[in-house]
């Protein structure tokens, strides 16, 4: 008994495709495109095996087509691209001869993407989360863990390091509870995959230093001010000693720089304070 197309339907979701029933029992899918070249109608004689040959073929050319655009526009993993393959409805079989052919030409290949990845994403990311997403991507686990590896944990830092601060001067802005800083830096850096350990390294650096710098200046702005006080004290009861045998002013002044200059004080901070001084008895 020969077989025989008995009904040829178009699909319900692709309306490009079509189901072919051979023998009144459902057979295979193809293009409505194919059932054109080949002249295919109902009721037509067909050496069943020979279609499915000319069909897996024109089934396979599709899929490697989807496969090529698939990667046009940006390198993809060998699981991006099975996904889009099998969205399009392309079969297992059509899909990893796809996924062959692009091994062939180095169209595709996880080593290097793991590479270009770590490239792009090592300056704002932390390992942790690269191999997260490396793995939503469908990287093994072993070429991920081997790439990682190359890194050392001082890169990892120094790169941590750049994003703390930048973060930590934004902070500042809004924020001056220490601890609540703290917390904010924290987190932002453990969303971004960093180690919890290498985290707190980071902040502690970070968070002495200008606690450090901070505490530098207040005790410069402190000895300063007790400076002015101790200068003006000092200027005030010498000048009411030689106000009592002398009241030029000229000479009143002359008396007290040399005396206060003598003491080691500053020309600048023994002028000004001599101008506050004189010019307010005067």
């Amino acid at each position: 008994m020969k077989d025989k197309i008995t009904k040829i339907e178009l699909q319900k979701k692709r309306k490009d495709r079509v189901n072919i029933y051979i023998n009144n029992e459902y057979s295979l899918s193809c293009s409505a495109e194919l059932v054109f070249l080949h002249s295919l109608k109902k009721d037509m004689d067909i050496d069943k095996d020979y279609l499915e040959k000319i069909i897996d073929e024109e089934n396979y050319i599709k899929c490697k087509n989807d496969a090529l655009k698939a990667i046009e526009r940006s390198y993809k993993t060998e699981k991006e691209i099975s996904t889009k393959l099998v969205q399009k409805e392309h079969s297992e079989k059509n899909i990893n001869k796809a996924i062959e052919f692009l091994r062939q030409y180095k169209f595709v290949d996880d080593y290097r993407y793991v590479d270009l990845y770590l490239k792009e994403k090592m300056k704002k990311q932390g390992k942790k989360k690269i191999k997260y997403e490396l793995l939503k991507k469908g990287i093994e686990e072993n070429i991920i863990n081997d790439k990682l590896g190359s890194i050392s944990n001082e890169s990892e830092v120094f790169n941590m390091d750049i994003l703390a601060r930048k973060k930590y001067s934004i902070l500042i802005k809004s924020e001056d509870n220490s601890f609540k800083i703290y917390s904010k830096l924290f987190n932002y850096l453990s969303r971004l995959g960093y180690n919890n350990s290498m985290i707190k390294d980071v902040i502690k650096n970070i968070m002495d230093v200008i606690t450090e710098k901070d505490n530098y200046r207040q005790s410069i702005k402190k000895t300063t001010e007790e400076n002015y006080q101790e200068l003006h004290s000092i200027a005030e009861k010498r000048y009411n000693i030689i106000l009592k045998h002398e009241s030029n002013s000229v000479k009143i002044y002359g008396k007290l720089w040399r005396f206060l200059t003598a003491k080691g004080y500053s020309s600048d901070d023994v002028k000004q304070e001599l101008k506050k001084l004189i010019n307010t008895d005067i």
